[in-house]
């Protein structure tokens, strides 16, 4: 299967968009080209795949409390929902708000949160920050 590549420096984000949500529909996967996250910030997926390789003990600790933290695979719901894992953080802009998020131990994984951070801030920044 070849999966399609989409190119987030075109100048015409009604297109890209479009483009998005088809290979969403059709493949569920694409490639992103010229997005701007430098390559230091990608490892944030290599520390993901070290977080859900470990044992399933070790993520429940993280359990989803307050929209954060980590939610397990639910085999029962097959093709009529998202299967996946995830591990959800909120904003880090207010005190009140990082104190929610969870984070495994530095011992079990100690480039988890400096990279998950460093990527969200990298996002936010590109998303929210920058003049349209």
């Amino acid at each position: 299967m070849n999966l399609p590549i989409i190119d987030l420096s075109s100048p015409d984000p009604l297109s890209t968009a479009i483009s998005i949500r088809q290979a969403c529909i059709e493949y569920g996967f694409f490639y992103l080209v010229n997005h701007g996250v430098e390559n230091d910030l990608v490892k944030a997926f290599d520390e993901s795949k070290r977080f859900f390789s470990l044992p399933p003990g070790e993520k429940m600790k993280l359990a989803r409390k307050e929209f954060r933290g980590y939610t397990p695979q639910d085999p029962t719901l097959g093709l009529h929902g998202d299967s996946k894992e995830s591990y959800y953080i909120g904003p880090m802009a207010d005190s009140a708000s990082v104190k929610l998020n969870q984070w495994p131990s530095e011992e079990l994984l100690e480039n988890w949160r400096p990279s998950i951070e460093a990527i969200y801030w990298k996002l936010f920044y590109c998303c929210f920050c920058l003049p349209q």
